[in-house]
């Protein structure tokens, strides 16, 4: 069996060639079928596009310098990638993003790394020297700031860039709803967006004693699926059985919100602008707010990357360094030199 690569917005980034494969093996189209099938899931959708968008802006660099970009050279790959720091001015972060595909292509289709190299390394170091500045964090969507959004949230909005157009009541109240429902699960699952866009209704248990459990299917740390369970409190499982349709109405199959990601940001930012939080609202800044809220209640570091399903400590470090600074060595000393 032959992996081969592909091109086009409608075509699988993998795909499996049967044209290259002998006869002598017996395999069937259907066996194919099932192959492709589980390729395509064998990476999420959003990093099949990814993957797909790289390739074609690294395809096109290629066939522009008349060379075969598949296999690379480590020289080839360190041309590429400076040319994406250099002419296209591409963040620290967007080039790291090119280079893991690039990785990931190369892997999948057979190919050596050809990133694993001391200059393709030394390179990438000089990249974030000389280009890199810090990221910009999401504004975090503490108690107080989803205390803000609660007490707004059935305010009446305009509607689109006409004067004078506004929401009507009935819209109002439903919006309103599923805002507070969003944004105290983002927060309380500490969830992506994407974590959150995913969410059915066979994913929510409510339970009687008014808290809840979200069955977490798949996510960004999570490509095996095994899924794990996260708590909700009482009043975010409160605003969740606001928006919850009558028992005998109810899909287990439905999307509780009913957004993609891309949506889930937006309500985020325009429910923190309509609460007087002003910009900076993203939606990652329910999880970034409750980390913050967890380090100052005492939560160590290893409990917060379980609780938000962080692999690594880099960014459960970064969203909380200054409540982590109130509460570290020198902060307890003067706080016992003044007791």
């Amino acid at each position: 069996m032959t992996l081969s690569m592909t091109r086009g917005p409608g075509m699988n980034m993998l795909s499996v060639s049967p044209a290259a494969t002998r006869a002598a093996q017996g395999l069937t189209r259907e066996d194919f079928r099932r192959i492709q099938d589980f390729l395509d899931h064998s990476v999420s959708p959003n990093t099949r596009t990814m993957y797909r968008s790289v390739w074609t802006t690294y395809e096109d660099w290629t066939s522009a310098r008349a060379v075969l970009g598949l296999p690379a050279s480590p020289a080839l790959i360190a041309a590429y990638l400076s040319q994406l720091a250099e002419e296209r001015q591409l963040s620290v972060a967007t080039v790291r993003v090119h280079k893991a595909a690039l990785v990931a292509i190369h892997k999948a289709t057979g190919h050596e790394d050809p990133t694993d190299n001391e200059g393709v390394r030394r390179l990438m170091q000089g990249i974030s020297r000389a280009h890199g500045r810090a990221q910009r964090q999401a504004k975090p969507l503490t108690a107080e700031a989803l205390a803000a959004v609660k007490a707004t949230a059935s305010g009446r909005r305009s509607l689109g860039r006409e004067a004078g157009r506004q929401e009507s009541a009935q819209r109002v109240s439903w919006r309103g709803r599923v805002d507070v429902a969003l944004l105290s699960v983002l927060r309380d699952g500490l969830l992506r967006r994407s974590e959150a866009a995913a969410l059915t209704w066979g994913d929510v248990e409510l339970r009687d004693n008014g808290a809840g459990l979200l069955q977490l299917r798949r996510s960004k740390t999570d490509q095996e699926s095994e899924g794990v369970v996260l708590y909700i409190g009482r009043e975010a499982s409160a605003a969740l059985r606001a928006i919850r349709p009558a028992e005998q109405l109810v899909d287990p199959n439905t999307p509780v919100f009913g957004l993609s990601a891309r949506q889930i940001g937006r309500r985020m930012q325009a429910a923190a602008k309509a609460a007087g939080l002003g910009d900076g609202y993203a939606g990652h800044s329910g999880r970034v707010g409750m980390a913050q809220d967890l380090v100052k209640s005492g939560v160590e570091l290893p409990a917060l990357m379980t609780a938000g399903r962080w692999k690594s400590s880099k960014m459960p470090a970064r969203y909380t360094e200054r409540q982590a600074a109130d509460r570290g060595a020198v902060a307890r000393y003067y706080q016992e030199q003044n007791n």
